[in-house]
C-alpha cells in the first residue's frame, strides 16, 4: 500500500506516493509512477537519486519547515502541508538546527558569495563571520549563530545563490 503526501515544491502543491515493494521503491507524481533509488553519500548531505534509471546528485538539508533540496544551480524548498513546526520533540531548537543537532546556515537574501571565510573541520565561534554574499551592491556578513565545527561548505566565491540555499553546515 501507497503512503501519501502532499508537498509543496516552490509555488506548486503536488500530490506524491511512495510504494515499497519487496525492497524495491516507486513513487507516483501527478499520477505517474516511477521507480527510484536513493542512497546518501557516508554522512553528508549528499545523496544520489535514480528515477527511471537517470541519475541525480543533490544536497539535502532539513529544517524547521521542510527540506531544501540542491540541485545544480536550483534550490528547491520542499514542505510538507502540515509543516515541521516547533513540537515536543523541537523545543529548544534553534532555527536553522537539524534533529541531529547539526546548525544550517541559509542564505537570508539572493546574491553572490562574495568571501568563504571557512572550510570542512574549522572549529567555529558564535558570532564569527563565516561568509559574505552580496546583494544589491551591498557586502553582507553572515555569521555563525552557535559555535562548533564545519560539517560542509555548499557553495564557493563567486556562486549565485537564491534566498534559502544552504550555505554551510555547523556540527
Amino acid at each position: 500500500m501507497a503512503s501519501k503526501y502532499r508537498l509543496r515544491l516552490g509555488d506548486r502543491e503536488v500530490e506524491v506516493e511512495v510504494e515499497e515493494r519487496e525492497g524495491q521503491y516507486r513513487v507516483a507524481l501527478d499520477g505517474v509512477w516511477h521507480p527510484v533509488s536513493l542512497q546518501r553519500i557516508g554522512e553528508t548531505a549528499h545523496f544520489t537519486l535514480l528515477v527511471d534509471n537517470r541519475p541525480y546528485q543533490f544536497f539535502a538539508e532539513e529544517s524547521a519547515h521542510g527540506v531544501s533540496i540542491v540541485l545544480g544551480p536550483r534550490t528547491y524548498h520542499v514542505t510538507t502541508r502540515w509543516g515541521r513546526g516547533v513540537g515536543p520533540a523541537r523545543q529548544g531548537v534553534e532555527e536553522g538546527e537539524t534533529l541531529a543537532g547539526e546548525w544550517v546556515l541559509s542564505s537570508p537574501m539572493a546574491g553572490v558569495v562574495q568571501e568563504v571565510y571557512v572550510a570542512p573541520g574549522d572549529d567555529v565561534e558564535k558570532g564569527q563571520v563565516v561568509l559574505v554574499i552580496e546583494a544589491m551592491k551591498m557586502q553582507n556578513e553572515l555569521r555563525a549563530r552557535r559555535g562548533g565545527t564545519v560539517k560542509a561548505v555548499y557553495v564557493s566565491k563567486g556562486q549565485r545563490v537564491e534566498q534559502g540555499t544552504p550555505l554551510l553546515v555547523l556540527l
